[in-house]
C-alpha cells in the first residue's frame, strides 16, 4: 500500500510529510528523476527503460497503451504508476483532456484487480474547467487514488498558471508532483503552492548541453568564459572544467546540478519550519520577470487557496521586501478582517493619523512617545475619545488598539520616504473604508508628512469627515509639528466638546482584539460592560466577569487565549468551533481522526472552541491546522488543547 501522511506547520500551502511506498518511508518533499540523477526517488518508464531495480520508484505507462496488464506486471509492489497520457493534450483543447482522464479510469478498471489504486498517480492535463476536473477527481478519488501529477512547460507563463491552478483543485491529502521544465529557482514557489514531489529532468537535461545551472542562473561551460568558481561536491576537484573530455564534463554538471537542486530544496523546507518560506519566494522571484509576474497573479487569482493554510499568528519577523507583499495573504487577510471586523469604540470622536515607526509595537517607539506625550499635554484625560490611527504600507492603516496583534507588530519594510504608486492607493482605499466607521461630524486629524501626507490627500475627496493638516511639511516628531498637533488638539477640545474620562486602553484593545480574533460580537461577549481588567498591555491583561476569567491578553501574540468560560460566551456566534466525535476529551492533543466538522474558516494559529457529539463545551485551544484539513485528514495533530472540562 502506499500512503501520503501530512506532518505538523504551515507556512501557506506548503507542508512537509511522509509517503509511504510499501515498506519504504520517504521524507516529502523529495526529488525525483531518471536514476541517473541518484536522486531519492527514481522514475522511469515501463517497456521502455530496464526493469527497475534498487529502491522504490515511480514507473510511467507509456501512452497510448492497449494491454494494460503485461505492462503493469513490470512494477513491483513498492512502484508508484503514473496513468498514461495523451501525445501532444495539451495543445489538444477540453474534449481531449476529458477524454485523457477517462482513459485512465478505464485503465484503473483494467488493473484494479492486480494493483493497489493507492499506488496510482493521475496525469492531471490543461484545459479543463474547474468544474469539471472537480467531479473527475472526486471519481479517481472514489477509487482509492491518492496523488495527481500536472505538467509545467518551465516558461512561468499562462501554461504553468494553468498547472498551479489545477494543484488548488486536488483534494488536500494528495501528493501533489511537479513534472516537466522545473528549474532550481521554482523550487520555492512551488513548495509554497503545495506541491511536494519535484522532477529532475532539467537537472539531467542541462547537463547534456554543457549547462550548469545556480539557485537564479545558469552558465554554458562550453563557452569561452572562464566557469565559475564552485566548492561543492562535483566541481571542487576541478580547477578548470573546459579541459574535460565530454564525459567527464556531463558527470560533473549532472553532480553539480543535482547538489543545487538538493540545496534549494533544503533550503526552503529550512524557511517552512522558520516561518520564512514567503520571504524565501519574494526574495527569488526577482531573477526573471515572468517569476515576479506569476508570483503577483497567483497572489491575486489564488489568495484564497493561499489564505486558508496561511498561520494566523506568529513570532518571526515578517520582512515585506516590495511589491510582491502588498497582496500577500498575511497582508492581504488583515486589511480584509479589519475592513470586515473592526468597529472604533462609539466615544472616539476625533480621528488622529499618525506615521508608523521601524519600532513595533508603535507605541514603545520614541516618535509615538512624542506624541503621546503631546496628545495627554493638550487633552488630558480625554485622550480616550481620540481613535489614534497608524498609516503604514502595506497593511494600510493600524488602529491603537490593534498594534500588539500579528502581523502589525512584526512585519518591517524597507524605507525610503518615498511610495510607489500602487502602496499610496492601497493605504489610501484602506483609510477611506476605515473611516467610513466613523461619524460624519467627527474630525480627522492628519499629523503626517512625505508619502504619509501623499495617501491621506488621495483618499481625501472620498470621505466626509473634515481633515485638519499640522505638519506643513516638517518631519512629525519635530518640535514645530508637535507644537502645531498641541494646538490643534486644544481647538478640536472646545470644538468637539472632548471630556475627560477614565482611560479605556484596556477596554478597546481586548474588545478590538476579540472582534479581529473571532468576528463581530466577540469582544461585547468576552469583555462585556463591567468587566474587570487587570495587568500590563506590554505583559498580559486578564478579563474577569462576575469573577470568572473568559480570556487574557497576551502581549507577544498581540491575541486573545480563551478560558471555558470564554468558550461558552462565544458559542452562540457560531464561529470557530471543532466538532470532537466523542463525548470527553482525553490528553492535551486532539487529532483529525477524531474530527468530522469544524468552521472552514479556522485557519492554523487560530483560537478555536471544541464542542463534543452532543453540542457541549469540552475544550478551547489552538488549531494546528484549517478546518478543511481536521475534516479531510485522517492523521495528524488538529487542536493543541489549552483547557478542558475535566
Amino acid at each position: 500500500m502506499t500512503e501520503f501522511l501530512i506532518g505538523r506547520g504551515h507556512d501557506g500551502p506548503a507542508r512537509v510529510g511522509v509517503y509511504r511506498m510499501g515498506s519504504t518511508k520517504v521524507q516529502t518533499p523529495f526529488l525525483v528523476g531518471p536514476p541517473s540523477t541518484e536522486s531519492i526517488i527514481g522514475y522511469a518508464t515501463l517497456g521502455r527503460n530496464d526493469s527497475p531495480t534498487g529502491g522504490p520508484m515511480i514507473l510511467a505507462v507509456p501512452s497510448p497503451i492497449h494491454d494494460s496488464k503485461s505492462f503493469i506486471s513490470g512494477a513491483r509492489e513498492d512502484d508508484s504508476i503514473l496513468l498514461p497520457s495523451f501525445p501532444a493534450v495539451s495543445f489538444l483543447g477540453a474534449e481531449a483532456a476529458e477524454l485523457m482522464l477517462e482513459n485512465q479510469l478505464r485503465f484503473i478498471d483494467g488493473i484494479q484487480d492486480r494493483v493497489d489504486p493507492s499506488r496510482l498517480i493521475v496525469r492531471i492535463p490543461r484545459q479543463l474547467t474547474p468544474g469539471k476536473l472537480t467531479s473527475m477527481l472526486a471519481e479517481f478519488s472514489s477509487l482509492g487514488v491518492r496523488a495527481a501529477s500536472v505538467l509545467f512547460d518551465g516558461w512561468l507563463g499562462p501554461h504553468d498558471y494553468s498547472a498551479l491552478t489545477d494543484r488548488t483543485m486536488l483534494p488536500i491529502d494528495w501528493l501533489a508532483i511537479a513534472l516537466g521544465r522545473i528549474s532550481p529557482s521554482s523550487i520555492p514557489f512551488l513548495f509554497y503552492l503545495g506541491f511536494d514531489v519535484f522532477d529532475l529532468g532539467y537537472a539531467a537535461e542541462s547537463a547534456s548541453k554543457g549547462v550548469r545551472l545556480w539557485n537564479l542562473s545558469e552558465e554554458s561551460i562550453t563557452g569561452g568564459i572562464l566557469p565559475r568558481t564552485c566548492s561543492c561536491t562535483a566541481c571542487a576537484d576541478h580547477s578548470d572544467l573546459r579541459e574535460l573530455d565530454r564525459e567527464k564534463l556531463h558527470a560533473m554538471l549532472l553532480g553539480h546540478n543535482l547538489n543545487i537542486y538538493q540545496s534549494i530544496l533544503s533550503e526552503s523546507i529550512q524557511s517552512l519550519r522558520l516561518g520564512r518560506l514567503r520571504w524565501l519566494v519574494e526574495s527569488m522571484v526577482h531573477s526573471s520577470p515572468a517569476a515576479t509576474s506569476l508570483l503577483r497573479k497567483t497572489n491575486k487569482s489564488l489568495f484564497s487557496f493561499l489564505e486558508e493554510f496561511t498561520p494566523t499568528s506568529g513570532q518571526t519577523n515578517l520582512s515585506l521586501i516590495g511589491p510582491e507583499s502588498y497582496n500577500s495573504p498575511t497582508v492581504k487577510r488583515f486589511r480584509d478582517c479589519l475592513a470586515s471586523r473592526y468597529t472604533p469604540p462609539e466615544h472616539k470622536k476625533l480621528v488622529l493619523l499618525l506615521p508608523c515607526s521601524a519600532r513595533k509595537p508603535y507605541s514603545e517607539s520614541k516618535s509615538h512617545q512624542r506624541f503621546i506625550k503631546t496628545i495627554e499635554r493638550a487633552i488630558g484625560a480625554a485622550r480616550s475619545s481620540v481613535a489614534e490611527t497608524i498609516l503604514t504600507s502595506p497593511l494600510g492603516v493600524i488602529p491603537r488598539e490593534l498594534e500588539r496583534l500579528y502581523p502589525a507588530a512584526y512585519y518591517d519594510i524597507p524605507v525610503t520616504g518615498d511610495w510607489d504608486t500602487e502602496e499610496t492607493e492601497i493605504a489610501a482605499e484602506a483609510l477611506v473604508t476605515h473611516l467610513r466607521k466613523f461619524a460624519e461630524p467627527a474630525v480627522v486629524v492628519a499629523h503626517v508628512s512625505g508619502g504619509y501626507l501623499d495617501v491621506v490627500k488621495s483618499a481625501e475627496d472620498r470621505v466626509s469627515q473634515t481633515i485638519v493638516y499640522t505638519t506643513d511639511q516638517h518631519s512629525p516628531s519635530s518640535f514645530d509639528s508637535l507644537q502645531s498637533l498641541q494646538n490643534t488638539l486644544n481647538d478640536m477640545r472646545e470644538v468637539l466638546s472632548l471630556k475627560g474620562s477614565p482611560p479605556a486602553l484596556f477596554e478597546d484593545t481586548l474588545r478590538a482584539t476579540a472582534d479581529y480574533q473571532f468576528g463581530p460580537g466577540a469582544g461585547e461577549a468576552l469583555v462585556p460592560d463591567g468587566a474587570k481588567l487587570g495587568g500590563k498591555l506590554y505583559r498580559m491583561v486578564v478579563c474577569r466577569v462576575d469573577k470568572e476569567q473568559t480570556c487574557a491578553f497576551i502581549s507577544d501574540r498581540g491575541s486573545l487565549s480563551l478560558t471555558l468560560e470564554g468558550g461558552r460566551r462565544l458559542i452562540p456566534l457560531q464561529r470557530y468551533w471543532v466538532r470532537f466525535e466523542g463525548r470527553k476529551l482525553e490528553g492535551g492533543s486532539i487529532f483529525a481522526v477524531g474530527i468530522n466538522e469544524a468552521d472552514s474558516g479556522i485557519r492554523p494559529g487560530d483560537e478555536v472552541i471544541v464542542l463534543n457529539n452532543q453540542d457541549e463545551l469540552i475544550a478551547v485551544g489552538r488549531s494546528e491546522m484549517s478546518g478543511r484539513e481536521m475534516c479531510d485528514f485522517k492523521k495528524g495533530q488538529a487542536v493543541s488543547v489549552r483547557h478542558k472540562v475535566m
